[in-house]
């Protein structure tokens, strides 16, 4: 969702710099380092806002979300499902699985149907490796090389991030399309209504929406033909 894709994973390119020591190819973050650099950045992210304490809210999120990754091209990754303790309506999704929900967005959904919306569309983040991509696309080899050498100092570690903010605002909007649309098949494919998604887009656009996301997510036709299968 907002900013699932973009800001929350720059925090990763000094994870990047930890991590990556035992690539084969430092041009290519293989998968292993992947979830190794999601694990660091999902702890980071958790000292920071901190778990909502609730059993309750968090066994529906991870019911809803262990469903989504069964749809993923690789439901062996070590999913992980937490709801973090910030009234901001927002999800992300962090490289290897790592999956967040706002407690501002789990009290804003009306229904399982648009919260598995909003999972799908997080999934494909991961299933899709976005951010694994930008990091790859945005560096260079001689940043990529520093990093990997551990010989990183301050000022690469900043000029690696401020790549890899643009490289990342420069394929939002592309990615963000391309995890509603995929989204929406995930939750479908998990037995949700298909417009979960767009429901909670439609929700938000009076505040800051983008109406072109609203308007070709979901074609008619196939709003008509979701049916719920569980």
């Amino acid at each position: 969702m907002k900013r699932g894709y973009l800001g929350l994973c720059l925090a990763l390119v000094f994870a990047l710099g930890i991590l990556c020591a035992g690539c084969d190819n430092p041009l290519e973050i293989d998968r292993e380092t992947e979830i190794s650099i999601g694990r660091d950045g999902s702890a980071q992210l958790e000292q920071k806002y901190g778990v909502v304490n609730d059993p309750a809210a968090q066994a529906r999120l991870e019911a809803i979300g262990r469903r989504i990754a069964s749809t993923t091209s690789d439901p062996a990754l070590p999913w992980t499902f937490k709801i973090l303790n910030t009234d901001e309506i927002n999800a992300l999704a962090l490289p290897g699985g790592f999956i967040y929900g706002t407690k501002g967005m789990m009290g804003y959904v009306k229904n399982d149907d648009q919260l598995a919306g909003i999972i799908g569309h997080e999934a494909v983040h991961v299933d899709h490796h976005h951010a694994k991509a930008a990091i790859e696309k945005a560096m260079t080899q001689s940043l990529l090389v520093e990093l990997v050498t551990r010989r990183s100092s301050k000022s690469i570690r900043q000029a690696a991030s401020i790549a890899l903010d643009l490289e990342m605002r420069q394929g939002y909007r592309e990615k963000e399309y391309e995890a509603d649309q995929f989204g929406t098949l995930f939750a479908f494919r998990a037995g949700y209504r298909a417009d979960g998604l767009r429901q909670v887009l439609v929700m938000l656009h009076e505040k800051e929406g983008d109406p072109a996301r609203v308007t070709w997510l979901l074609p008619r036709a196939f709003n008509r033909g979701a049916r719920r299968r569980r």
